[in-house]
């Protein structure tokens, strides 16, 4: 991912006092900064030459910071960029709907300038890190409608978008369906001390992707069966959007399974 000299960081910020900060910030720490101010600047500029990672406003003219992120997100050649917000919006709905949107990080202003580039450094390295395991991954989580939930998936998505052919509306598929789950799961918590009912297994080799769904305490029973098991709505719903080829039961846990087209 890196370029040749100095990594090139896009900041998109409508705000120019803000945006000339920013630009000062990553030059300071030997980062080079590609200033725009809304989001069809980025995208012309993204049309015209690559960058390392992006600095990303919500509050822009025209297409907003969200829409942004999730058309990138979307698209296989700037899907592995990675992609921090930073934004004056500190609600938990705002950072959820990024994180939904596929960004890597999220950071409020103000900030200070060593922990912003802190997190964008970080970024960078768990891109690296996804793309060179992307033909491996393996992750398990205990979903509870966290943000470390959608988190994972969208490991778990830019992993398919580097080792298949799969089109977009497959992995977004995917990706949505995972994250229903994940707050249905959270929801189920809620009422059980807090306990996620099922975890989740998600592996992907050179052949398929698997998922794995096992209950992690003994009352889940009922919710795997009303959710996941074969025949029940997510899987069903999996398999007529094609992203699945079949569920099947393996004692009390649930597998998912796909075959991947080779590159």
């Amino acid at each position: 991912m890196a370029t040749p000299n100095r990594p090139r960081v896009l900041v998109v910020e409508d705000e120019p006092d803000m945006n000339n900060l920013l630009a000062d910030v990553l030059s300071a720490f030997d980062l080079e900064p590609v200033q725009v101010a809304d989001a069809r600047q980025a995208l012309d500029v993204l049309e015209r030459e690559p960058v390392d990672a992006i600095l990303l406003d919500l509050m822009l003219p025209g297409l907003s910071g969200y829409e942004l992120c999730r058309r990138l997100k979307t698209a296989r050649r700037t899907q592995t960029i990675p992609i921090l917000i930073l934004t004056a919006l500190d609600r938990a709905p705002n950072r959820r709907s990024a994180y939904q949107a596929g960004a890597d990080d999220y950071m409020t202003k103000p900030f200070a300038p060593d922990a912003l580039i802190t997190r964008l450094r970080s970024c960078m390295e768990a891109a690296d890190r996804t793309l060179a395991q992307a033909s491996c991954l393996s992750l398990t989580i205990e979903p509870s409608g966290s943000l470390d939930d959608l988190k994972a998936l969208n490991v778990l998505a830019t992993s398919l978008y580097c080792r298949s052919d799969l089109p977009p509306e497959i992995v977004e598929a995917v990706r949505g369906q995972l994250a229903a789950v994940a707050e249905e799961a959270g929801a189920w918590a809620a009422g059980h001390g807090g306990k996620p009912p099922v975890r989740m297994a998600m592996t992907l080799d050179e052949e398929r992707l698997r998922l794995r769904f096992e209950p992690a305490s003994p009352e889940a029973g009922p919710f795997l069966a009303r959710r996941l098991a074969p025949g029940a709505t997510v899987p069903a719903m999996l398999i007529d959007a094609g992203a699945i080829d079949r569920a099947d039961s393996d004692g009390d846990a649930v597998v998912f399974e796909k075959a991947l087209p080779r590159q």
